[in-house]
């Protein structure tokens, strides 16, 4: 099943912050967005006009996510009133909600997004049913009432202090004391010309043995001294619930929200008077390798004869950026390929970062022959090898996976390494096809290899015409 995100925020006409900036997040980490929005603000990037608050329309909004589909993952970000947030604290604890807060009062512009004081509230209704609490140094400082500007590594001390007083207040009396839970402070401190993030995550309440801390470092760009890039806080927020919700642990969710934020922080929109956000649109490169992921499935989609090439695990189509490197450089269909009515069909979209084997085996490839960007896992026939062998130009290479070692067997990613490795070690280069008769749990398998769309279409092509 498709997984899901809850965002509860304020609209931002700019699309760099707010409700927005949540949706377009939680689909480049590869769940699907819903939304309830709080306010509707009058912003710019640089200016902020005021908002009104959509306080009476709530419940109707999140009646109709709750009623009929099975979220579990929530980011909250504006709320700007007590009407919203009594509504707020009522259906988190009505559906057992995962919250990570984004605590923002205050908009980038350094105009308020609610009254006076309303922090406090906040505090005393919401915090104990957080999960992982998003503050910025400012609001860091307010709600563990401590100065915390101009921090360096020296104030480490002083600052995990701070960390501790904030994540005590994420737990209410009546809570599991081995709960845990987390906060993350943004831009913290500076560290040799750097900033990084503090990290504080708690294994429950008791002694200072319970507290993890960790630094994530980032270089300090000088333009920020002039202003701040318009909802940066947003988009970490929502990325740390969407790889919560894909099933990692809180440490890995936060370290996979800071890589990810790291990498979307190298590029930004740059608006008119001095105004950015961060560019979350996706490269002109990664548009290149989903459209030729895209120009493979729609060839083999519209005739019922390549349905006999899937597998029992169901087919995949990889693509990898030129310089690929890890898993989230390589792009493929969520869910693979099944059949359906006889035709093959996708299950989900194609999008990066949602492939396990095949993407691991462009990576092992790329390690000896870096043209090599496209991969298929094909059904496994004895007799269409032989056919293949026969009447084609393809060049085959047969992998025993008995002969592999004890200890690589045990890791997944070292096996599809092995692979690539005796293949080299046989042929001198990676060759078309690299296929097994499977082993134990192994179901055999035929996988092909190409160097681009047009590349894999000439080789499918003569595979179906001589196996059809």
């Amino acid at each position: 099943m498709k997984l899901f995100c809850l965002t509860i925020a304020g609209s931002d006409s700019t699309c760099g912050a707010g409700i927005q900036a949540d949706i377009r997040t939680f689909d480049r980490c590869g769940v699907h967005p819903f939304s309830v929005i709080t306010a509707i603000t009058y912003q710019s990037a640089t200016e902020f006009y005021g908002y009104k608050s959509l306080s009476d329309d709530l419940n109707k909004q999140l009646d109709a996510i709750f009623t009929s589909y099975p979220v579990r993952f929530v980011k909250i970000g504006m709320i700007p009133d007590a009407k919203t947030l009594d509504i707020i604290v009522d259906v988190v604890r009505q559906h057992d909600l995962i919250v990570v807060l984004d605590p923002v009062c205050i908009s980038s512009a350094g105009e308020r997004l609610s009254s006076e004081g309303f922090e406090l509230e906040i505090e005393r209704s919401l915090f104990p049913y957080i999960k992982i609490l998003t503050p910025n140094i400012n609001e860091a400082s307010f709600y563990a009432n401590r100065d915390l500007s101009n921090k360096t590594i020296e104030n480490i001390a002083e600052l995990k202090e701070a960390a501790i007083i904030l994540v005590k207040k994420l737990y209410s009396e009546n809570q599991a004391l081995d709960t845990e839970k987390a906060v993350v402070i943004k831009s913290a401190g500076t560290k040799q010309g750097e900033i990084f993030d503090l990290v504080c995550i708690s294994k429950g309440i008791g002694s200072n043995k319970n507290y993890e801390f960790t630094l994530y470092q980032k270089p300090k760009l000088s333009f920020l001294d002039n202003g701040n890039v318009h909802g940066t806080g947003c988009v970490f927020s929502s990325a740390i619930t969407a790889f919560l919700a894909r099933g990692n642990p809180l440490a890995m969710a936060i370290e996979k929200a800071e890589s990810f934020f790291d990498a979307k922080f190298q590029k930004f929109v740059e608006l008119p008077n001095k105004g950015k956000v961060i560019d979350l649109t996706i490269s002109e490169e990664r548009v290149e390798v989903i459209n030729q992921i895209k120009e493979i499935y729609n060839f083999i989609s519209r005739l019922k004869k390549f349905s006999k090439l899937i597998p029992e695990v169901r087919m995949n189509i990889s693509g990898s950026l030129p310089n690929a490197t890890i898993k989230e450089d390589i792009a493929g269909i969520e869910g693979r390929i099944t059949i359906i009515n006889g035709y093959p069909q996708a299950s989900g979209e194609i999008k990066f970062g949602v492939t396990d084997h095949t993407a691991r085996l462009i990576l092992s490839a790329k390690e000896f022959d870096n043209s090599i960007n496209y991969v298929m896992n094909l059904k496994y026939n004895p007799n269409w090898i032989d056919l293949i062998q026969q009447n084609t130009d393809l060049e085959l290479q047969e992998i025993i996976r008995e002969d592999q070692p004890e200890k690589i067997k045990k890791q997944e990613f070292s096996t599809m390494q092995w692979l690539i490795k005796e293949s080299i070690a046989s042929k001198g280069k990676i060759p078309d096809i690299i296929w097994d008769k499977g082993a134990m749990g192994k179901e055999p398998i035929i996988r092909l290899f190409s160097k681009n769309s047009k590349d894999m279409i000439e080789k499918l092509s003569k595979i179906i015409e001589i196996v059809s």
